[in-house]
Order: C-alpha cells, then structure tokens, then sequence
C-alpha cells in the first residue's frame, strides 16, 4: 500500500497533458493506440466475470399428468403416438448421419448391410439360448 499512497491522479493527469501538449502531432493517436487495446482488454475481463458471476438459470421439468379417469385404451393410444414421433425422430436421425456420411465420402449402404447382419447373428445367437432355457 506504500505504493499507492504517493500517487496522485492531479499530477498524472497534468503530467500527461503537459506531455501530449509537447511531443507533436502523433502523440494523441499513439496515445490512443495504446488505450485502445487496453480497454478492450478490461472490457472483456469485466464481460467475463459478470457472466461467470450470475447463476445459470433454473432447468423446468414438466410432468404430465392425466386424469383419474383415463381409461386403458387411451393409454395405449397415447403410448403408440409417442412411439410413432421417437420412430420419426429416430429415421429423420439416422437419415442425417446418413447423408453426412456420404458428405465424407464413406459408403453408407455397405455399412448398414453390415450393421444388418451383425444384428441378425446376435438375434440368432439369443434365440437358441433363450429356448434352451427354456426346457
């Protein structure tokens, strides 16, 4: 604090004006040029601690809810439209990364049909294991 106490923003100020008022005609702007930056600097500082300062907002979770007198079949309805817009979902999904595949030049097709029939040996595979359980 030693430091502080024998500075005075008066005689700083004067010094600088005395000092732009003397140099020539390219003070100011090199004045400037090296305020510029500067405040840029302790802007974005100041940006940044303001935004890490606040708190995130609060995440809503809605819940559903249905009344006491919905029956079986509405249930089941409303179940298979849910299934039916993640099904959509998932196509439109997968129809991307296909598209972005073949962007990237790989052969997307060749890779489904192997897809396909790796899933095919696992379900064949299950099959007997599950049956043989069984018994």
């Amino acid at each position: 604090m030693s430091f502080f106490k024998d500075v005075s923003l008066r005689s700083a100020g004067t010094d600088l004006m005395g000092f732009l008022r003397t140099s020539g005609t390219h003070s100011p702007w090199l004045f400037l040029a090296a305020c510029v930056p500067t405040a840029i600097i302790m802007y974005t500082f100041y940006t940044d601690v303001m935004e890490k300062a606040t708190p995130p907002p609060r995440e809503i979770i809605y819940i559903e809810s249905w009344p006491a007198t919905r029956t079986l079949e509405e249930s089941k309805a409303s179940i298979a439209e849910r299934q039916k817009r993640k099904d959509e979902m998932r196509a439109r999904e997968k129809e991307a990364y296909k598209a972005f595949g073949r962007a990237v030049g790989m052969d997307v097709e060749k890779i489904e049909r192997e897809a396909q029939l790796e899933q095919a040996a696992k379900k064949a595979a299950v099959v007997p294991r599950a049956t043989g359980a069984m018994q």
